[in-house]
């Protein structure tokens, strides 16, 4: 995840060793943000926060999704989950799960999901991580679009201490953080 805002014109495909497609595909069938098979999951992580932060009421979590191949008449289950990572382990900051049928003229859709926090204060060094699983109780897999300017799935929270407020702010202390390519559980765009 990354504070600029995506300019890429074209979705690319960004899993070639999972299927040919444009976009991601998150295999069915995920048990939860510390999923092992990496065709299950996707993981976004922040650079680490030089300072402390403060992190204050939901984060809302816009993603780009359709059903696999845009099956019709199809209804997909996502969960994602918002952790405070320190490199070594990670701490489940809230989650949410979204029952969806993304196949409204077999095409994209943006589905939004809350992810409830409270106040939540990030030490310095950490990280947020952002982690997308499709549920065994969806129908098929789900494609995902991100990092162009036509599908800017996103992650904003709001914050009330200096390294997010500042930092790529759309409104007074909100951070959106843009979710970028990235091939590896510990990597970040």
């Amino acid at each position: 995840m990354d504070s600029d805002l995506p300019t890429a014109a074209v979705l690319y495909n960004y899993d070639t060793d999972r299927d040919a497609s444009p976009g991601l595909v998150i295999m069915r069938g995920g048990s939860g943000p510390d999923e092992s098979n990496p065709m299950k999951y996707q993981a976004w992580l922040t650079p680490a926060f030089p300072e402390g932060a403060v992190i204050q009421g939901d984060a809302t979590v816009r993603l780009w999704s359709a059903l696999k191949d845009f099956n019709t008449g199809l209804s997909g289950v996502v969960t994602v989950y918002l952790r405070d990572c320190d490199g070594l382990s990670c701490v489940e900051l809230g989650s949410d799960t979204v029952a969806t049928n993304p196949q409204a003229g077999s095409t994209w859709k943006l589905e939004s999901v809350t992810v409830p926090i409270g106040t939540y204060t990030i030490a310095p060094g950490h990280s947020l991580e952002l982690v997308v699983v499709v549920d065994a109780s969806s129908d098929d897999d789900m494609w995902f679009a991100y990092d162009t300017n036509s599908h800017k799935s996103r992650l904003t929270v709001s914050a009330s201490a200096s390294p997010l407020a500042g930092s790529g702010a759309v409104l007074a202390g909100l951070i959106t953080r843009w979710l970028a390519q990235t091939r590896a559980r510990w990597l970040f765009a």
